[in-house]
């Protein structure tokens, strides 16, 4: 027996056990709201479409997320809808319900599409990284080297911008390869490298330079650079109806696979075929057989070979209405879902494979503009979260899983959100952070039956809080309005002659706005005329930066000729009534054209009060204000005797307790280490609370 220990311990010394399988998903960004964030990143988006309109009948594609269209739903940049809704990716309450949904159809970790430090997709990285450590959950990055290298959104040259992502290669060194976040496949870290910017030389420069690795770098040995998996196009043809791609190898070509040491990788097969018969139509198009030809190309030359990390791919289709392709000359393509047919399909081929590969890589989790999201939809439930947690199960070789789980993120976030509404309305719900937390970890460590409890137990606690709370509705129409501006002989108001003022003429009402927590909308129709004009809507606002936060709508044209209903949301966090130019409560401009123009306006209002049977403080129309502005905590119409208090929301410990003795005042918090923190203020009469990331 103690010759066997002693031959298992050098087998174990000599020949290192690696972690399992691993299953990541591509993470896009950035997608953002006017709530969180003041503007909506890549839920909007606008372009005219150039190529061949003439038969796919698509000129332009406009989409204006402030509109909220007859089913709900906002007008996103998306040809399927988020289940969870249009949520902020800088949001730690939506990016903990994605990594717990992940979690639970059996993903490792997201890779984020990532171009350089200076990027905004930087920002998304740090904050999804801060909310994976909590829940044992990789981060890794996809690196878009076409945005520092091609699109000229970073100054320099060539030469300076190579040796720039030297310094972001050290970089994520230091805060992606290393730590617990770190994507490690077969003992080494990991990254995808789109391949769209780099010439080869540059990145032998990259490759070569001599780094820093820290002590706690999951490498020893000499060669640290992490494994390179390479998106490796194809270029398929096609004859005789026939579906042929070219070898990854020679695709790639030496002096990436040699020279570099980079593994060529499948990304979405490629659409060649003609799509104009579709409905709706496309330009291309690739059918499911297509894709497990173009997955076999792999399989039979880069998976057979003996690269130190082989990943698959695999996709539930394609529909980029949401883009079009990125630019007016860019194609409408397509991979048909076929009911989850497609995703099946791909994930079957690769599992032919599976004892040859290392990983796979699944495009996308939530790439909404190009439609090959996996993040549960409207459309199509979480059956593509279903399928994932089947296969991946097969993949790692375990033996049995758990679909259980799969709803459970979304109660969850649901629960969040009702708290943050008991919040406004001036119950603390803060008080239930605590909970809430248990029930995130719960769902993270797989105790399924224990969270799906705790979050019932939940909702029946939060029922009683609501029975607490009563609400009234106003419906305000042109009667109760003062607006002026420019009025033509037809009663619309033109925008581009000036700033057209709306003001509510109920001051009772406005007061009541200003105290309590309400669900606003604002109603009006509006000429759309000119492609690419722009009606702007603004308001005064308690949120910094202003010039950001008082938007409360931008609308382009589609040049339709016609008159379009606007629904447009107001947000209690943002609005401030009668500061806005002359007092007035909302402004409306235009562009120079001076077709644009407006009628019809009103506005509903659904207005929260708390009974006696619920805790709350009343505030009045200067309650007191929490905000961030960088590493400052901002403090607007503080009362007397206020005291501020910081929590750490992962640990519940107290970093700051302080009275706070003026009305306005700034709390630097540099010193604060990373994480997620909740800060209340309580005076006597005002209450204010908010949730922020360091």
């Amino acid at each position: 027996m103690k010759r066997l220990l002693t031959l298992f311990l050098l087998t174990v010394l000599l020949f290192p056990v690696y972690s399992q399988k691993k299953v990541y998903a591509d993470y896009h960004g950035i997608r953002r709201t006017r709530l969180y964030d003041g503007e909506f990143g890549e839920w909007k988006y606008a372009s005219k479409m150039t190529y061949s309109p003439e038969k796919s009948g698509v000129t332009q594609l406009t989409y204006n997320p402030d509109l909220i269209l007859a089913n709900g739903q906002h007008n996103i940049a998306a040809y399927e809808y988020p289940l969870v809704g249009m949520q902020s990716q800088y949001d730690p309450d939506n990016i903990e319900y994605q990594v717990l949904s992940a979690k639970t159809a059996g993903i490792d970790g997201f890779f984020v599409e990532w171009g350089y430090i200076d990027h905004t997709s930087n920002t998304l990285l740090q904050k999804i990284q801060e909310v994976a450590k909590k829940y044992d959950f990789e981060v890794g990055v996809n690196i878009c080297d076409g945005w520092l290298m091609e699109k000229g959104w970073h100054a320099g040259t060539r030469e300076e911008n190579v040796e720039y992502f030297i310094t972001c290669m050290q970089y994520l060194i230091d805060n992606v390869f290393t730590g617990s976040t770190a994507p490690i496949v077969n003992g080494k870290p990991v990254f995808y490298l789109f391949h769209d910017g780099f010439t080869a030389e540059e990145f032998k420069t990259i490759r070569e330079h001599t780094y820093t690795y820290p002590d706690d770098y999951p490498v020893s040995g000499t060669d640290k650079f992490p494994n390179v998996i390479m998106r490796t196009t194809l270029n398929p043809s096609l004859t005789n109806d026939v579906y042929t791609p070219k070898s990854p190898l020679t695709q790639a070509g030496s002096e990436w696979v040699t020279e570099n040491k980079v593994v060529p990788t499948p990304w979405m097969p490629e659409r060649i075929r003609t799509g104009y018969h579709l409905t709706p139509k496309f330009h291309r198009y690739a059918s499911a057989d297509d894709c497990e030809i173009f997955l076999n190309a792999f399989a039979t030359t880069v998976w057979r070979s003996g690269y130190p990390v082989k990943s698959g791919f695999v996709a539930p289709g394609m529909n980029n209405y949401g883009c079009g392709g990125w630019s007016t000359t860019g194609k409408l393509s397509y991979i048909p879902r076929d009911d989850g047919d497609t995703y099946e399909r791909m994930w079957e081929l690769n599992l032919k494979y599976k004892n040859m590969l290392n990983m796979i890589y699944i495009g996308s989790w939530n790439d909404y503009t190009e439609g090959h999201e996996i993040e549960p939809t409207v459309e199509n439930g979480d059956r593509d979260l279903r399928m994932t947690l089947k296969y991946a199960t097969q993949f790692k070789g375990e033996t049995s899983y758990d679909e259980s789980g799969i709803t459970l993120p979304l109660e969850l976030f649901k629960l969040r959100k009702k708290a943050e509404f008991f919040t406004l309305c001036g119950i603390d719900g803060s008080a239930y952070t605590s909970d809430l937390d248990k029930i995130a970890m719960s769902i993270s460590d797989g105790d399924y039956a224990d969270a799906e409890s705790e979050i019932e137990d939940m909702k029946d606690r939060f029922a009683q809080l609501e029975a607490g709370i009563t609400s009234e509705s106003y419906h305000i129409d042109a009667a109760g309005l003062t607006i002026t501006g420019s009025l033509n002989d037809d009663g619309e108001y033109v925008l581009s002659n000036g700033r057209t003022g709306v003001t509510i003429k109920d001051n009772d009402l406005k007061g009541k706005l200003a105290a309590q927590n309400y669900e606003g909308y604002m109603n009006f129709e509006y000429w759309d005329d000119t492609w690419g004009k722009n009606i702007n809507i603004v308001s005064g606002t308690y949120k910094e930066p202003r010039d950001m936060f008082k938007t409360i709508a931008q609308l382009k044209h589609e040049g339709l000729g016609a008159w379009k209903t606007a629904k447009i949301r107001l947000y209690k966090e943002n609005v401030k009534y009668g500061a806005e130019s002359g007092n007035s409560d909302i402004s409306f401009y235009g562009d120079d054209s001076k077709v644009s123009k407006i009628r019809n306006l009103s506005f509903d209002f659904t207005v929260y009060s708390t009974t006696s049977g619920a805790v709350s403080k009343s505030v009045s129309e200067t309650s007191v204000r929490l905000f961030m502005s960088g590493k400052k905590l901002n403090i607007l119409n503080a009362g007397e005797n206020a005291r501020l208090q910081i929590y750490n929301a992962a640990g519940g410990s107290s970093v700051c307790d302080m009275l706070v003795t003026k009305a306005v005042e700034t709390v630097d918090l540099t010193s604060l280490s990373s994480g997620v923190y909740i800060a209340f203020i309580v005076s006597d009469s005002q209450y204010s609370s908010c949730k922020f990331i360091r």
